[in-house]
Order: C-alpha cells, then sequence, then structure tokens
C-alpha cells in the first residue's frame, strides 16, 4: 500500500500524505457511562489536507458501507445528536480536525499491540480521544513519514510560516509526552502505560527517502521529507552493563554502522553510521555487547539467547535485542574485512568463555580453531556429500506412500464392531487435557505414531488417502508391575516395534517393557542402581528387528543394558564403562553399524566404535548442552540438538593418514577437526518467533529423514508453534538460512518424519497430532507475511483480535 496520495481532481483539495487503510475509534475514559471503545468506521483512511495558509486538516474518511461495530459493552449504539459534542466536523462519512498543539496527535500502540494514532476530542467530554489503528500491512516507514508530516504542518500553524527547512530540534515541541495521559480506555493502566514506553523506545529511524521523494510534488514539503524521523532512541542500555564499568575490559573496540530491521517493509534500516561497538568483559566470564552513537545506544548479554549471525559476504553482525516482550533485530556493519573478522573472533571467544565458565587459552589451537570456524558460513568446498547426488532429484520417492497397510488395527475396545473412533478419541482427548501431548514415537514396522499424554499413550495410524492421522485407541493408565501408576517418559519402540521401553517420570533408575499388543508392562529393569539419563537401539534400526539389547548413560556411565539377564540388574558387565570424572553425559545416537555418540551437558560430543574404549574423537563444545543425538546410516554426519541451535557435524576425515574414513573408527590429525555448521534461526525471523511466543528459541529433538538404504537429505525440528526443516544440500552449499517454516496456533511438542520419506512430516501439538507435507513448509519471509500482523508481532499480553 501506498501512502503517497496525490488527488487528480482540479477542484479537489490536495492531500498531503495518507495511510490508506485502518479502523476509526472514538475512546472514552473508564468513568465514562457509555461504552469505552466505540468503533465509528471499521474501514477508513486517514489524511492530512491543506485548509488554507499554513492551516491543515486531518482527515478521516469512511471507505465503504460496513456495519459499524461496538466493541464495547455492546449495549450503546452511536446517535446523530452525539456528533454536536465531538472535536470534527462529519460530513458524508468524513470526519475533519484542525491540525494543531491542541490536537495532541501522536503515535500510540493499542492494548493488543496495534500500531495506532491518538488525538485528542478537543470538544467531547474529559478524557475522550480519537483513535485511527493503523493497517498490519502499512510499513514502519509510512507511519513515521506521516507522523513527521504531521509536526510539519503544526510547525506551519503555529509559527505561520513554510515548514520546508523545519529540522529535527524544531519539530520536537510537537512530539507530544504521553507517558502519563494514554488511551483514554487505559489511563489507570500501568501495565498498558508500559507498553507504550517500551514501543516509544523501539521506533524506527528511516533516513532513506527517496521512494516519498519520487511520489510526492508538494512544494512545502520538499524538503523536510529529506528530515531525520523524529523517533529514534532505538533501545536503552541494560543497567548491569553499567554496574562494573571502572573494572570492566574492553577485548574488542572500533567502529560500525548499526541497522535496524523492519519486519513490515522487510528491510534494514540505518540508525547510525559511525557507532562506537565494544565487547566489555566485566570478570567473572560475563561479556556484553555495546552500541553507542549520536542516534541509538544499547547493550545486550553475550549469549546464544541474541540468536547471533555473521555475514562475511556484506562484513554484518545480526542479533536480537528484546525489552519486555518486544523483539528487534539490529546489525551492525563494519566497514573493513579484518574489523570484521576481529569482532568475530572476540565475540565467539567472549561467547565460548560465559557459557563454559573456562578461558578460551585452557584449549588447544585446533579446538579454538574448530570453534571459531563453527561461526563461519558453511565451507562451499565440502563436496562428498553432494557429489554422490549431483544429478539426483532433491527429493526422495515415498515408496511408502504405496505400500499396503500389513497390519490391522490393535483396538483394546474388545468389540471392534462396537468400537466408536470418535467417541474414544474425544474420551482421550478430554481425561488428559490438563497435561496435554510430552512426545512423539514415529513406528518403523506399522506406520503407527505414539504420543505420550499424561498416564496414557495415544496411537494414531496415517490415512494414505489424505496423509491426515486418524486416533486408533488409547493405551490408558500405565502402571509398573505393582500396579502403581505413572507417566511416561523417554520412549523407545522396541522389538520390531511390538513393545516400548519407558521410564517413570519420577524414579529415573528404572527402566520398563510396554507390550504395545496387550497396553501393559512386561517387564521391569534397572541398571545396578545407577539413574539411567538416556538410552537407544544398539544399531540405528535396530527397531526393525528382534534385537534385545539395547544401551543407557548416566552422567558418568556408559553400558549396555540386556533383558534376558537374570535379575533385575540388566547391565552387561564386559560393555560397562564407568569413568573417574563425572562428564555430565547426557545424550547419545548409533549409527547403523553401531557406532557411537555421547554429548555431555558441557557440550562436546564423543565418537566410539565400541564400548569399553576411550573415544576415538573428541568434538570440543561450542558451549550449549547437547539436548540430543541423530546419526546417519553411513556415520558420516551427525545432528546434535541444542537448545537454541542445532549442529550439523562432517565427521569423514579429509586429511592425513586416516583420509576418508570417520571420526568414529580413527582420530582426526591435530591440524584438523570435525567439521560443524551451526544452524540457527536467523534474527529477522527469531525476533518475530520470540514476540509472538514471549519464549526464547528452544529446539526440540532434530532428526533426519529416516529409511534403510535412503540418504539423509533433510532435517526437521520445531520451536514453540513452528515447524521447521532445512535442506542438507543447500546448508553444505553455504547457505545456512535455507530453512523453510509452518506456522500452527498451537505449541508443538515434537515432531518427526514418516519413516521411509521426507515429504511427510509428523507434529505432536500440544493437543493435537498433525501430518504436514514438507512442500508446504513455505520460506520464513512469505510465511511470516501470511502470518504477520501487529496482534501478533506486537503482542504483549492477552488474546490476539482476530480481524
Amino acid at each position: 500500500m501506498n501512502i503517497i496520495k496525490k488527488i487528480m481532481d482540479s477542484g479537489a483539495k490536495p492531500e498531503l500524505v495518507s495511510i490508506p487503510a485502518g479502523q476509526f475509534y472514538l475512546l472514552r475514559p473508564k468513568t465514562s457511562p457509555k461504552a469505552t471503545v466505540e468503533c465509528l468506521h471499521n474501514d477508513a483512511t486517514l489524511g492530512i489536507r491543506e485548509s488554507g495558509s499554513h492551516r491543515f486538516e486531518l482527515v478521516v474518511r469512511k471507505e465503504k458501507d460496513d456495519t459499524e461495530l461496538a466493541s464495547g459493552d455492546g449495549t450503546e449504539d452511536f446517535e446523530e445528536d452525539g456528533l454536536s459534542v465531538l472535536s470534527g466536523q462529519s460530513k458524508d462519512d468524513e470526519w475533519s480536525f484542525n491540525l494543531d498543539e491542541s490536537l495532541q496527535f501522536h503515535k500510540a500502540w493499542s492494548d493488543q499491540g496495534e500500531m495506532s494514532f491518538v488525538w485528542k476530542n478537543t470538544k467531547g467530554d474529559a478524557g475522550e480521544k480519537f483513535q485511527f489503528v493503523v493497517n498490519s500491512e502499512i510499513p514502519f516507514t509510512d507511519v513515521g513519514h506521516f507522523l513527521h508530516t504531521a509536526y510539519v504542518c503544526e510547525y506551519e500553524f503555529k509559527y505561520k510560516k513554510s515548514g520546508r527547512k523545519a529540522v529535527r530540534d524544531d519539530l520536537k515541541q510537537f512530539e507530544y509526552a504521553h507517558s502519563d495521559e494514554e488511551l483514554g480506555v487505559a489511563d489507570e493502566d500501568p501495565e498498558n502505560t508500559q507498553l507504550v514506553e517500551n514501543m516509544g523506545m523501539l521506533s524506527v529511524k528511516n533516513n532513506s527517502s527517496s521512494e516519498a521523494e519520487n511520489e510526492s510534488d508538494v512544494d512545502s514539503f520538499e524538503d523536510a521529507l529529506d528530515a531525520t524521523l523524529p523517533v529514534h532512541h532505538v533501545a536503552r542500555s541494560d543497567p548491569r552493563s553499567q554496574r562494573d564499568e571502572k573494572k570492566s575490559l574492553n577485548v574488542f573496540v572500533d567502529r560500525a554502522s548499526i541497522y535496524v530491521f523492519d519486519p513490515s517493509a522487510q528491510k534494514f534500516f540505518l540508525q547510525d553510521d559511525n557507532s562506537k561497538v565494544r565487547i566489555v568483559d566485566y570478570g567473572k566470564f560475563e561479556y556484553w555487547l555495546t552500541a553507542e552513537g549520536e542516534n541509538v545506544g544499547l547493550s545486550v548479554d553475550v549469549t546464544p539467547s541474541v540468536n547471533p549471525f555473521f555475514e562475511s559476504s556484506s562484513r554484518s553482525f545480526v542479533f536480537n535485542y528484546t525489552l519486555e516482550h518486544i523483539t528487534l533485530s539490529y546489525m551492525l556493519e563494519f566497514k573493513a574485512d579484518h574489523t570484521y573478522n576481529q569482532f568475530r573472533e572476540n565475540w565467539t571467544r567472549a561467547l565460548w568463555e560465559s557459557l563454559n565458565q573456562a578461558k578460551w587459552t585452557g584449549m588447544s589451537d585446533s579446538e579454538r580453531s574448530c570453534i571459531v570456524d563453527s561461526s563461519k558460513e558453511a565451507n562451499k568446498e565440502l563436496s562428498l556429500f553432494l557429489r554422490d547426488d549431483e544429478n539426483t532429484d532433491s527429493e526422495t520417492s515415498d515408496s511408502s506412500d504405496n505400500d499396503e497397510e500389513q497390519e490391522s488395527d490393535q483396538e483394546q475396545s474388545g468389540d471392534a464392531d462396537s468400537f466408536d473412533e470418535d467417541v474414544a478419541e474425544e474420551n482421550y482427548r478430554a481425561s488428559t487435557a490438563a497435561v496435554g501431548n510430552k512426545s512423539l514415537t514415529v513406528s518403523y514396522k506399522n506406520d503407527r505414531s505414539y504420543v505420550v499424554r499424561g498416564h496414557k499413550i495415544g496411537v494414531f495410524k496415517t490415512d494414505d488417502d489424505d496423509n491426515e492421522l486418524n486416533f486408533v485407541t488409547a493405551i490408558n493408565e500405565i502402571a509398573n508391575m505393582k500396579g502403581e501408576a505413572f507417566e511416561p517418559e523417554n520412549p523407545m519402540l522396541y522389538t520390531e516395534d511390538q513393545a516400548m521401553i519407558v521410564q517413570d517420570k519420577n524414579d529415573p533408575s528404572r527402566l520398563f517393557k510396554l507390550n504395545l499388543e496387550r497396553g501393559k508392562v512386561v517387564e521391569e529393569y534397572s541398571a545396578g542402581g545407577k539413574d539411567v539419563l538416556k538410552y537407544s537401539h544398539s544399531k540405528k534400526f535396530d527397531q526393525l528387528t528382534n534385537e534385545q539389547t539395547f544401551l543407557g548413560i548416566s552422567g558418568k556411565s556408559v553400558f549396555r543394558l540386556d533383558p534376558r539377564i537374570s535379575g533385575t540388574n540388566k547391565v552387561v558387565n564386559e560393555e560397562n564403562k564407568d569413568y573417574a570424572t563425572n562428564y555430565g553425559f547426557s545424550s547419545l545416537g548409533t549409527s547403523e553399524d553401531g557406532y557411537i555418540a555421547i554429548g555431555s551437558a558441557k557440550g562436546d560430543i564423543r565418537l566410539f566404535d565400541k564400548l569399553g574404549i576411550r573415544a576415538k574423537t573428541l568434538i570440543p563444545a561450542l558451549g550449549e548442552p547437547i539436548r540430543h543425538i541423530c546419526i546417519s546410516a553411513d556415520a558420516k554426519w551427525l545432528l546434535a540438538t541444542c537448545d537454541s541451535s542445532i549442529l550439523l557435524v562432517d565427521l569423514t576425515i579429509r586429511e592425513g593418514k586416516n583420509a576418508g574414513t570417520v571420526g568414529f573408527l580413527k582420530p582426526f590429525s591435530k591440524e584438523e577437526m570435525p567439521k560443524i555448521n551451526v544452524l540457527k534461526i536467523h534474527p529477522k525471523t527469531a525476533a518475530f518467533m520470540k514476540t509472538t511466543t514471549k519464549q526464547p528459541i528452544k529446539f526440540t529433538k532434530a532428526y533426519f529423514n529416516t529409511g534403510v538404504n535412503q540418504k539423509e537429505q533433510t532435517i526437521v525440528t520445531s520451536t514453540g508453534p513452528f515447524a521447521i526443516t532445512w535442506s542438507l544440500k543447500k546448508v553444505l552449499r553455504g547457505d545456512k538460512m535455507s530453512y523453510l517454516i509452518k506456522k500452527y496456533n498451537s505449541l508443538i511438542m515434537e515432531d518427526n518424519f514418516r519413516y521411509g520419506s521426507d515429504r511427510n512430516v509428523i507434529l505432536a501439538l500440544k493437543d493435537n497430532v498433525k501430518m504436514a507435507k514438507k512442500s508446504k513448509f513455505k520460506d520464513p519471509a512469505v510465511e511470516l507475511q501470511r502470518q504477520r500482523s501487529w496482534n501478533d508481532f506486537l503482542q504483549l499480553s492477552g488474546e490476539a483480535t482476530k480481524r
């Protein structure tokens, strides 16, 4: 939508500027006996036009016949005799207001976080205001230009001279200070006042006015359009960054341009072209990034939660800044390569030290190089993986789509003819509504999906006709051998998917074998008194076989369990490794040949070809705990899930005498370390996600697509209500930001590919289970443009209002 509108009719007064879409409200104080919010026009435009020499009018027009909505208490209608108390003049669905200081015209934010203009009802009851809520498709820059134009008009009216040469300092007097007296409906609401203050600080300065200049030929504003927009104190420094200023140490100091991302315009706008950028060490491994310039000042903790992203081609660093629940994306652009590289290395070092609470100098040169390299773009020469499929299609054929179902539904109702699937599903959902879904496990053998929900496990089956998941049955009240009910967690399908290994949420020292056909626990295992933190198949595809043994870890132990051993302790003594040091093991995974990867809470990963020996390779920690590991079948690639990033690790040794093998079998040389590709959400996308969910980025378990003799080529994970996929080929060609997303109206607990394909993704939502086609995932800019509204992007509290 174009903000500049020129009236071509010779008889019409030209509008200087216009907002082409929005809603027009009358706001009354809470003390009013009438509805506090009344919609006058549901579809309106807002403009400014000349009404005389140095005189201007604010004009609201009704765009089309619509049903007038009363959004207050629903009992009051807007009556014609009420016009006498309004400051504007109404004629043929047009409202006009003399634009001067008394109107107190200013930009504000509604209770739902919508951008709006508010002005005083100068002839109405005390506390009455008008509000024009700007349509969500209007860019920040257009709103800023409109506000600037209003200030210039007020300047001309007050001084009775052209505003052509008015500069920012001349116009500051018209910036209505409304922190103590905001919208009439919220005068007594401190939370709303805080919202207004916060949003005032998170404004965007637009120095790019060429579009407005090209489209407007109004002489009196020709120069005014070149002025800086009057809202540009972008952010405040966190007070913690000031507390030890005298004792602080600058580990990096230089100059950079700073930009802020406007999500409506989908571009970055310059805020200051010569900001002083520092990385500050406050001691005890606490680091802060600060940027200070004439027009901007901000400070953020050096942490993964700011979603840092480097781009060498533009010498830029993008990160998120959050105030209250609003997150924006800022970009530092350095003028020289050596400055950019120095900043990147110092940021990487500071981040590593703050996460690991250890000195950077305590690592070897090769380990430090490995960590620094992980912040760079992917090596575009990594071609071994790509070469195999250079001339093949990027999609695998979904052979399972044409397979006939081999298994009949295992229903527990006893009488299949009387089984009502809809009633059973409703009972299942209602009885566990308070807890919701917890986890998802996908079968390899019979196209079933199992979802843990409280004390129950829901069973779902894929309908090949419409690629939907249908409820089959529920395994009710999971209980141990003594009949004591417990909430199962960490489900692992087992022995040809006929059984499942689960844990008691409150007792990690015991494991239970759940017979899926009978729907009950039939065996109980222990690991000799150890708490079993995680467990995994001995080999990647063991659940397709009748293999009995499986692996487990505790904080400092790795062991194999064999249920065939007599007694409750099922640990195989010959394959039990207890370390003297508690490494804080946190996750494990296996390859098709049984190679083992173990991640730790510190963030390092150990690679073994078998149990009971030293690790062949130690992948150094980037700092975040490893929460889940998935290994490609051929053991060439490892996928590690951290809270704010996914690590894609190339395990193939490229150099030296062990070249061509993998890190499970031989160690990397001192000169070479595994290549780590760090997959993250771009700060631009993360800003939207974090603002709408009010939660940081936290990935669920990441998986490769899986199938015997099928190549892994896609990654799936989720955060909040967003499902996300990456193409391995694009990542390895250098594009770590090549992810696609799909937003749901519910929190995604876990997701995974349907077995044997990467075309369908199964998702366990908080209260539902769905199947999504990978083709429905969209580029973030496209998906968020479709999803975006101010109710979404700037929502701070309450439920979003549907337009």
